[in-house]
């Protein structure tokens, strides 16, 4: 095994010797250095230390000390704090955004928060997450699952299209739909929104509504229907009024959040935003 120290000092020398470049390491069977681009290609029991104490590991990969970007490939494992991600391959870009690629499940103990898919991007900075192919996404608040989900998970702002299942833990409701937004101002808000549109469904507390746009507001715990529907009442009695836990963390944006509000920490690589079709 053999662990580049070389172009770590040569890193930590161009960004100043700051604590954080000092903390990166690559260590492998086989490394090979190329003093202009300043990256590491490595074959064989590969393992990088980066992005402020992060541990990943793969078969092979490469890193970049210019901008402490890192690609890997084969078995991926990353691991930080009490994050994890594992996938088929994996980048790491320079604003720290992970993304990992086949078969990828990312798992954030601190945050509640579980995403998978086949190409899932994730910046624990920003908020911005992005899930292509069987996406799922889990939060304290519920579950979605479809084909493409965006959003940000600090403005908040989810996007999800292509055919959407869901589970609303706070309204004590399933359903599916066409597409589905929802929108919080913030952790803390309490103007939490989904509209799930085309050919909608949703049960909650065992009565059943349909139509082309159904409305689930966190705050009344109601369906709010849009169009010609059709509402099947089997249960009568009062929904519970308790709640799910409640983060402890601040909000971060500042201002209410709705459908028409970009979803924030998008990144150019993130490729063009979901589609919204407007049923109104």
């Amino acid at each position: 095994m053999k662990t580049f120290y070389t172009a770590l000092m040569l890193a930590a020398v161009s960004l100043g010797a700051m604590g954080t470049a000092m903390a990166d390491d690559i260590t492998a069977d086989v490394l090979t250095y190329d003093g202009k681009t300043k990256v590491v290609s490595a074959k064989g029991n590969v393992v990088i230390h980066a992005n402020e104490g992060a541990t990943i590991t793969g078969t092979n990969g490469e890193y970049h000390f210019e901008d402490r970007s890192a690609f890997l490939e084969g078995g991926v494992k990353y691991v930080k704090e009490e994050s994890t991600l594992t996938a088929e391959k994996m980048y790491l870009y320079k604003d720290r955004t992970a993304r990992g690629i086949g078969s990828v499940d990312f798992v954030d103990l601190s945050e509640h928060r579980i995403l998978r898919g086949d190409d899932v991007m994730y910046n624990a900075a920003t908020g911005f997450g992005k899930i292509e192919g069987n996406g799922y996404l889990e939060t304290a608040d519920g579950t979605l699952s479809a084909p493409h989900i965006e959003g940000n998970l600090k403005q908040i702002k989810v996007v999800a299209t292509g055919g959407v299942d869901l589970t609303s833990t706070t309204n004590n409701a399933v359903g599916y739909g066409d597409q589905a937004v929802y929108t919080r101002s913030g952790r803390d808000g309490t103007d939490g929104k989904m509209v799930l549109s085309g050919n909608a469904w949703v049960n909650q507390n065992g009565n059943t509504f349909e139509g082309p746009e159904l409305v689930l507001r966190d705050a009344d715990k109601v369906v709010e229907t849009t169009g010609r529907s059709t509402i099947t009442i089997t249960n009568t009695k009062s929904p519970s009024d308790e709640g799910g836990e409640g983060d402890s963390q601040p909000s971060v944006p500042a201002g209410p959040v709705n459908q028409a509000t970009p979803i924030a920490g998008r990144p150019e690589y993130a490729g063009s935003p979901l589609e919204i079709k407007d049923n109104k």
